[in-house]
C-alpha cells in the first residue's frame, strides 16, 4: 500500500491491509479489522495502530454493552482505562481490594450486581450517557452468566472512524 521508514533499521518497509489480533489491549478477544500492517525486510513487522486513544474508548464501549459477564482481563482493561488504582475501583465498587485482585486475575467471578456496577461505573465515568442508559433499561436483564465471550472486531469506516463490527 505504502512505504514508510522502519523504526528499528531505517529501511523502507511496505505496508499492506489486514487483520490483525490485537494483544497488546491486555485482552485476547480483540480483532482490528483491515488496518495497515508493516512489513520491513530485516523482520521487524506491526500494525500501524490507529487513533489508540479513541480505539481503546470503542473497545470499553463494547465491554460494558455485551451480553457475556465481564472476564478478569476485561474488568482490568476498563479499571485502566478509568486510570483507577485497585485500591481506588474497589472503593468505588464497595469491595475489598483483595477480592478486586481475585476478579480481575479470574480466581473468582464477579456477582451479577459487581458486574453490573462495573460496566455502569465505567460508563457513567467514561461520559457513555447512551451506554449507561441503555444498560440501565436493557442489557443488565440481557446479560447471560453462561454466555461465551464474543470476540470484538473494530473497523475504521471509509470517513476513518473507528466502530464495532460484527466480524472482519
Amino acid at each position: 500500500m505504502r512505504q514508510i521508514a522502519c523504526p528499528t533499521c531505517g529501511r523502507l518497509g511496505e505496508t499492506v491491509i489486514g487483520d490483525y489480533h490485537y494483544l497488546e489491549s491486555g485482552l485476547d478477544n480483540v480483532w482490528l479489522c483491515d488496518i495497515e500492517l508493516f512489513h520491513c525486510p530485516c523482520g521487524e513487522e506491526g500494525p500501524l495502530i490507529p487513533r489508540p486513544i479513541e480505539l481503546h474508548n470503542l473497545i470499553g464501549a463494547c465491554l460494558v454493552s455485551q451480553k457475556h459477564p465481564l472476564s478478569g482481563r476485561e474488568i482490568r482493561f476498563l479499571r485502566k482505562r478509568l486510570a483507577l488504582t485497585g485500591i481506588k475501583f474497589a472503593n468505588l465498587l464497595g469491595v475489598d481490594n483483595a477480592t478486586l485482585s481475585r476478579w480481575e486475575n479470574d480466581k473468582e467471578k464477579p456477582s451479577s450486581l459487581a458486574d453490573r456496577c462495573i460496566r455502569l461505573l465505567y460508563a457513567a465515568c467514561m461520559g457513555l450517557h447512551q451506554e449507561a442508559k441503555e444498560l440501565a433499561e436493557e442489557i443488565f436483564a440481557q446479560i447471560k452468566p453462561l454466555a461465551t465471550k464474543a470476540p470484538i472486531h473494530i473497523r475504521t469506516d471509509p470517513s476513518g472512524r473507528l466502530t464495532c463490527a460484527p466480524a472482519c
